[in-house]
């Protein structure tokens, strides 16, 4: 979709491109996702941080959400307490992710507070 969405950027000025990934890409696997799905979500963020580095002269910012495991209808009947327990103890805020919190990261990307945050690749 971003073809469509560049060209009128660039003419006004700038704008926001939030894509969405997983830690499944950072960390090289997930909870439920085998190597498909983590490379999938690499793909996903190696192409958030070429388009950062692209676009972003043209005022144009593009960041990348990597949620962990989100509390969902789909994760929630797959997950059984003991599996939930686990999983709570690698999560620093001892919880899982829900869709509100990965709500919050886009909004906030999105608005002008985040005028300077973009992801880019390292030199």
């Amino acid at each position: 979709m971003s073809p469509a969405f560049i060209p009128p950027m660039r003419e006004n000025g700038g704008g926001s491109i939030i894509c969405m990934s997983s830690v499944s890409a950072q960390r090289g696997g997930g909870i439920f996702g085998g190597p498909h799905y983590s490379a999938a979500k690499a793909g996903v963020l190696g192409l958030a941080k070429a388009m950062a580095r692209e676009f972003g002269p043209d005022g144009i910012r593009i960041n990348c959400v990597t949620p962990g495991l989100i509390q969902t209808d789909i994760t929630g009947d797959k997950l059984t307490d003991a599996m939930r327990a686990d999983i709570i103890k690698g999560i620093p805020l001892s919880r899982l992710g829900d869709t509100r919190d990965v709500a919050g990261a886009y909004l906030f990307l999105a608005s002008d507070l985040a005028s300077y945050i973009i992801r880019p690749a390292a030199p």
